[in-house]
């Protein structure tokens, strides 16, 4: 058993996988210490195999390093099945949803700081360098960019295919409405290194 109340251990995870995740979203969190925290004695700490089955069941992982601290191995959410009840591991990873929330969070924000009160025409329509007009292709370019600065971060890969299914157009039964379909292939972490050494003698 744990020498520690749980909600001990759930506030310094919370804490120690909220700074680290608003550093860089994408990172994964195995190895981060949970500073403070007593680890469970040598005799009841989950094996390997138990710590699968937790994982199994949604339950995040933790496990100690030589140094005797408590670490996290594999942080996850308790999401493993859609609406339907199919396995679904869609948003199983937290990194999954804290790199999407970024993503979301940027796009929003470069777009409301760049264009706050710009007008919205239709691409080829002509008018004055410097009035603030804004057209589908410009959106579509400044997305394209902002594609280009989330993968200089780490957070996203496959520029051109980003690029190729980026939809950017004019809502045809409201002109001041732009819709926008994007789907970033977002950037995955390392987590097993599965090698084999074959040797001959």
């Amino acid at each position: 058993g744990a020498p520690e109340p749980s909600y001990l251990y759930a506030a310094t995870l919370c804490a120690v996988a909220s700074q680290a995740l608003s550093i860089d979203p994408a990172r994964p969190l195995q190895t981060l210490t949970l500073p403070g925290r007593m680890p469970p004695a040598v005799g009841d700490r989950f094996t390997w195999s138990e710590r699968n089955a937790l994982l199994f069941d949604g339950i995040s992982t933790f496990n100690v390093n030589d140094g005797g601290e408590m670490q996290i191995e594999r942080m996850i959410t308790m999401y493993r099945t859609n609406k339907y009840g199919d396995s679904d591991p869609s948003y199983l990873n937290v990194n999954t949803i804290a790199t999407l929330s970024y993503l979301r969070y940027s796009l929003r924000t470069r777009i409301t700081q760049k264009f706050p009160n710009y007008k919205l025409a239709s691409d080829g329509t002509r008018f004055a360098t410097g009035q603030a007009v804004v057209t589908p292709s410009v959106i579509k370019t400044e997305l394209l960019a902002l594609f280009e600065e989330w993968e200089s971060a780490g957070l996203v890969e496959d520029f051109d295919t980003f690029k190729e299914e980026l939809y950017v157009a004019r809502n045809s039964d409201d002109k001041d409405r732009l819709d926008v379909l994007c789907g970033p292939n977002l950037i995955n972490q390392f987590r097993i290194f599965a090698a084999q050494v074959q040797f001959i003698l």
